[in-house]
């Protein structure tokens, strides 16, 4: 049986992606498969049934990608902990302190107008994401509602209820009984493209489908809407920060 001390040793891994790569066995999987991600890292997962030369041949193709695919996880990682962060919906701009876990608020963002003090535990790449996603969450559950709710009575189009969730392919929806979900990280999006997912979702109101009446309805009242749709397109493929993702 392969264990991982032959793969590293076959892939010749250096010292820093050591802990980036994993090996796990399959009873299910019925072939060799690569999972790749900023949170998982580098995982082989290995079939219930398998030759050791032909893994091991596989894999040694593979070395050149691998090696890529290490390297970028790697990357990505390093933008867990950023220097600053801008929300471009309200236009605010914060730059960021990393402390120490000494004191007490090991779980608090201490927030100025200009600055956004956060706890840094050196042992948990993930745990400075975490509380980004929170207070990101919390800013959100203060500013989108009042958006949506602004331009709700200014298209007189009442809704019944607004949540924010976190989702990680859907900006909003809108149900059959009026209530609206907003994606949290549209706090990361210019404010015109807040504003165009605000009116496709009240316009559901209306038209609860994508039919040509709907995007009808929703130029009628958002004009430039096929602008806004594009630069959202070009955010949500790769633009948003990976601290926000993971």
């Amino acid at each position: 049986m392969i264990s991982t001390e032959s793969l590293l040793e076959l892939l010749d891994i250096s010292q820093e992606n050591i802990p980036l790569l994993s090996v796990r066995h399959s009873s299910r999987a019925k072939r060799l498969i690569f999972k790749t991600s900023i949170r998982i890292g580098f995982e082989i997962i290995l079939p219930h049934y398998y030759e050791d030369n032909w893994v091991l041949e596989v894999l040694s193709r593979r070395k050149c990608q691998i090696e890529k695919d290490l390297a970028a996880i790697r990357k990505g990682r390093t933008e867990l902990k950023p220097r600053s962060i801008t929300l471009p919906s309200t236009g605010k701009r914060w730059k960021i302190i990393y402390r120490g876990m000494g004191d007490k608020n090991v779980d608090v963002i201490t927030e100025t107008p200009n600055t956004l003090e956060i706890p840094e535990n050196q042992k948990d790449v993930f745990q400075v994401p975490a509380l980004l996603q929170k207070w990101l969450h919390e800013k959100a559950l203060e500013y989108l509602p009042r958006q949506l709710s602004s331009i709700s009575v200014a298209l007189k189009l009442p809704y019944k209820n607004v949540r924010i969730k976190r989702q990680k392919t859907l900006w909003g929806s809108c149900s059959i009984k009026r209530n609206i979900n907003l994606n949290r990280n549209l706090m990361l999006m210019p404010p015109d493209v807040v504003d165009y997912v605000l009116h496709h979702e009240l316009v559901h109101l209306k038209v609860l489908n994508h039919s040509s009446e709907f995007w009808k309805e929703l130029e009628r009242l958002f004009p430039n809407y096929k602008k806004s749709l594009g630069r959202l397109k070009y955010f949500q493929n790769g633009r948003l920060p990976e601290w926000a993702l993971v």
